[in-house]
């Protein structure tokens, strides 16, 4: 598979894969699970639509923002302890929280500890596998983020603990389950050194040729105006926090690709069950939609991987052909009324976006490179924060006020095609370059 290996671990590699996929499914399995909860929080805490389904939105927004603390950490303290640490927190977070008598108190718990909890090991670990592995990466990116896939049996799971034990049950359960990327953290080796960036060492200035390396610091830093100096300071904070990145244009190419599909893919997951049932489909049909999407992100997401490492498709036009369908999917659902219409529609949708979001990464490793993957992430991830703190409340309210939540979908359809202005402005940087 064309794996580096260090720390003498033959299946260092494996285990940042494992990682990853664990981080997905919880990822995608709590905002399944609080999405199939969604009615009856709404209910529990007599609130309306749209403050439950900002709740859930702001959950991995908040994540997002934290995200900019991953490469600091990193630094400190290693990507083993931090995803640990954070793993067996939002596990407790969500423990917490099936104790909890209010929408507020909820909202603070699962934002300020589980978010953060989900998103640092999921940018930490993507940007180790992204070092490990040379070749064949979009196959074992896509093991890697099958656990997106795997995270939809959460939806079936979910109701049939909410129908067994009530809602704060299924929260402490859930909780248990979340415990389990801690356990991941503990497997984590650093990768090997890479070859890249080895000439920012300084040599070293013998005192018989010239003046010493303090003499010659002293004498810069008398030149230096108090505004120079404030500028380095504040450009060297900016470097601790990847801030570089984003002088590169090709980081803004890839930013748009991965905002805008996780903003639509983020709230597909939380109100795709709630529309549903709004057509007038029970609670285990719905579910039952969301396990045959999973079996359909599954298959084509490794489908696509594959295709794309043998050459049999170029990475940009198999990101283009995911953007377009999912685009496609979301402006028709509306008009899916019958349950094998819901089930195609919904195994098409999550499908290539499951085959997309493996290909993000791809192609933001391709654009940015290896080494700049926990920056890159970080940032974007704060970018989705903000449009998800925003606008994650729309789709509830939008339903709110129409009862229906069919111009939201079609909204997000109509988002989910964005992403084109970025391969479109690619192709123009490049011909410039030619």
């Amino acid at each position: 598979m064309g794996v580096q290996c260090g720390s003498g671990c033959p299946n260092a590699g494996w285990y940042a894969v494992l990682c990853v996929h664990i981080d997905w499914l919880l990822w995608t399995g709590l905002l399944k699970g609080l999405g199939v909860m969604l009615p009856t929080l709404q209910e529990q805490f007599k609130a309306d639509t749209w403050m439950i389904g900002g709740l859930i939105a702001t959950i991995t927004a908040v994540g997002s923002v934290a995200g900019l603390l991953s490469r600091p950490l990193d630094v400190l303290f290693g990507t083993s302890i931090v995803v640990t640490v954070c793993g067996f927190l939002l596990g407790a977070s969500v423990i917490v929280s099936s104790f909890l008598t209010g929408t507020l108190q909820m909202t603070l718990v699962l934002c300020v500890v589980a978010g953060p909890g989900l998103v640092i090991p999921n940018i930490l670990s993507r940007a180790m596998t992204g070092r490990y592995f040379t070749t064949n990466y979009a196959t074992v990116n896509g093991i890697a983020t099958a656990g997106d896939a795997v995270g939809l049996i959460f939806a079936p799971f979910t109701q049939v603990l909410l129908d067994t034990y009530g809602w704060r049950g299924a929260m402490l359960l859930l909780g248990a389950i979340s415990m389990h990327l801690g356990v991941c953290g503990l497997l984590l080796r650093p990768p090997p050194p890479s070859a890249e960036g080895r000439d920012d060492y300084l040599p070293i200035i013998s005192s018989a040729k010239g003046p010493s390396l303090d003499d010659q610091e002293s004498a810069a830093a008398e030149k230096k105006s108090l505004l120079r100096i404030l500028k380095d300071a504040v450009q060297a904070r900016g470097n601790l926090f990847g801030g570089a990145v984003f002088r590169r244009a090709a980081f803004w190419i890839a930013a748009l690709v991965y905002v805008g599909h996780v903003f639509a893919g983020t709230l597909w997951l939380i109100y795709f069950i709630a529309y549903a049932k709004s057509k007038g489909f029970s609670g285990y049909e719905a579910v039952t939609f969301t396990t045959a999407a999973g079996i359909g992100n599954l298959v084509i997401r490794i489908l696509l991987g594959l295709m794309v490492d043998q050459g049999w498709l170029k990475l940009r036009l198999a990101v283009l052909i995911s953007i377009t369908i999912c685009g496609l999917a979301l402006l028709t659902l509306p008009w899916a009324n019958s349950f094998w219409l819901m089930i195609g529609n919904a195994v098409i949708y999550d499908g290539f976006f499951g085959a997309k979001a493996s290909l993000v990464d791809i192609y933001t490793r391709e654009l940015l490179g290896a080494e700049e993957l926990v920056s890159a992430f970080s940032w974007m991830d704060l970018l989705t924060a903000i449009i998800q703190i925003t606008f994650g409340f729309f789709p509830g309210w939008i339903f709110d006020q129409t009862g229906s939540y069919h111009m939201a979908f079609i909204i997000l359809g109509l988002i989910s095609f964005l992403p084109l202005v970025s391969l479109l402005v690619e192709i123009v940087i490049n011909k410039g370059k030619g």
